[in-house]
Parts: C-alpha cells; sequence; structure tokens
C-alpha cells in the first residue's frame, strides 16, 4: 500500500497549493519516513536539518542540506529520515501537464541534486508567504514562482559552480546551524566542527551562500522566529529566547527586517484572530 503521507511527522503545513503546484513543509520525529510511494509530479526538495536517505527505485541517494534535490514521475520513492534526531524539509510539486514541453527532456537529464544559488534561495522563500488557500491571483503567483523554481534548477545546473561542489566542510556547516541555530556559542562551534579558520569559514561561506556566517545565522534565527510564531503558542519572548536572540525587541527589530512585518502582525494574520 502506498505512503504518501509518511510515518513519525511531527508537523505539516502544506502552503500554497493549486490544482497544478503545490509547497509544503513537514518535520518528521526521529525515525520517521515516507512511503513507498509512486511519484506522480515533478517535485523539488530541500533539506532544512536531520539527515534523509531516499531510495528511488531501489537506488539510495542522500538528501544534503544546502542542495536542491530533483525528483521525476513515474518512480518508486521511498524516504528514511535521521534516527536520533528530527529532520526537516520542504518542497514544491509541479503536475506533468503544467511543466512547459520545451523543459521535459532537459529535466530529466538534469542531475538529482544541486547547490543552490541565491537567486534559487530567494524564489524557495516566496511561496511560503502566500495565503492557504490562495485566492485566484495568489495561485497565479505560486504557480509562477513554481515555474521559477525549476527554471532556476535547470539553470543552476547548467552553470554548476564546482568550487562550491569542492566544499562539503560548507555543507557540514550549515547542516550544523540549521540543526543549531538557537545556541549562542553556534558560529564558534561551526568552527570547531567544520575544523576552518575564522577568515577560511568566511570566506569560503560567502562564495556558498553569497554571506557571511554571521548574517547568514541571524537571517536564519528570524526564519526561525517568523515559522515559530505561525506555528506554535510560544510567547514572542519564549521563541526569541529559542532562536538565540537576547531579548524580543532584538527578536523584533530583526523580524521586521526580514518581513517588513511586526511579530504581532505575523501571528494575527496567521492565525486570523
Amino acid at each position: 500500500m502506498a505512503n504518501d503521507s509518511g510515518a513519525l511527522v511531527q508537523w505539516v503545513n502544506r502552503k500554497p497549493h493549486t490544482e497544478r503546484v503545490s509547497f509544503g513543509q513537514v518535520q518528521y520525529q526521529p525515525g520517521g519516513y515516507c512511503g513507498p510511494r509512486r511519484q506522480s509530479q515533478y517535485q523539488l526538495v530541500v533539506m532544512h536539518s536531520g539527515t534523509c536517505r531516499v531510495a528511488v527505485d531501489g537506488v539510495e541517494r542522500e538528501l544534503a542540506v544546502g542542495e536542491a534535490h530533483l525528483f521525476l514521475p513515474n518512480h518508486g520513492e521511498y524516504f528514511a529520515f535521521a534516527a536520533t534526531r528530527k529532520s526537516e524539509h520542504s518542497w514544491c510539486s509541479l503536475q506533468p501537464e503544467f511543466l512547459p514541453a520545451g523543459w521535459k527532456r532537459e529535466i530529466r537529464a538534469a542531475p538529482t541534486s544541486t547547490v543552490m544559488s541565491p537567486l534559487f534561495q530567494q524564489l524557495w522563500k516566496m511561496p511560503f508567504a502566500l495565503g492557504v488557500p490562495p485566492d485566484v491571483a495568489t495561485g497565479r503567483v505560486a504557480e509562477q514562482l513554481a515555474l521559477g523554481l525549476f527554471a532556476e534548477y535547470l539553470h543552476m545546473s547548467r552553470h554548476p559552480r564546482e568550487s562550491r561542489r569542492a566544499e562539503p566542510g560548507i555543507l557540514v556547516a550549515l547542516q550544523y546551524m540549521e540543526a543549531n541555530f538557537g545556541a549562542p556559542d553556534c558560529l564558534r562551534a561551526v568552527e570547531k566542527v567544520v575544523g576552518y579558520s575564522r577568515s577560511t569559514l568566511n570566506r569560503r561561506f560567502r562564495a556558498v551562500t553569497g554571506l557571511s556566517p554571521t548574517r547568514y545565522l541571524w537571517r536564519l534565527r528570524a526564519e526561525k522566529g517568523v515559522s515559530m510564531l505561525r506555528e506554535t503558542g510560544l510567547a514572542a519572548f519564549e521563541i526569541a529566547a529559542q532562536c538565540g536572540f537576547s531579548n524580543p525587541f532584538h527578536f523584533s527589530r530583526y523580524v521586521r527586517r526580514a518581513t517588513g512585518d511586526s511579530p504581532r502582525t505575523i501571528r494575527t494574520r496567521a492565525w486570523g484572530e
């Protein structure tokens, strides 16, 4: 029997979706899995924390943090997530008939994984700010963003930056920051985990993400805080503490910088109060 919903799901948000595209984000408890299932769509997956090994038609591959991962229709899939910690990922799915005919051959010839460009990362965040369920206009925006993501995936595949792909230490750094973003000594710990000096980490990190480790971490903390405002009932001061901010005012300032809204506005809009 097909298992499309998964097991040991901590929470799931099926963000904007239309008849042609869908976006979502899910967190699995330790030992979670999804499948076996038959993929019916073109799908991009981005890991945010934890680990995942997926078998496609029996051939295993690992989904790394910091990369985008491509899945094609008509293949059997089984996803196995980390056994000892939570794993989180998001996805963009597109119905086969919605993908432009001229793209299909190139998509099928593209690599199954590639490092995300700064543009891809920016596009990936946009749909999750849209309403659920979307109105007609918002649905059209979501559909165009989905096409934009697949177009950028093709662009990244045509123009791989070998220097970025040769930096497994930076992928380790990204994964560590995703899992430990709230720790007060996160940046110092990253240096120890990857074994780079501060200057080397800064230079190589910028080459992959376009940001310094410090700016990346604070942006990550703000994004995690915004997600918690939308998805949990924790008070703002509790979220601020868990995300590594010194106080709620510090948290509010970064949230406004990232979204243009206050934490109260974000929660009110998300909860419809």
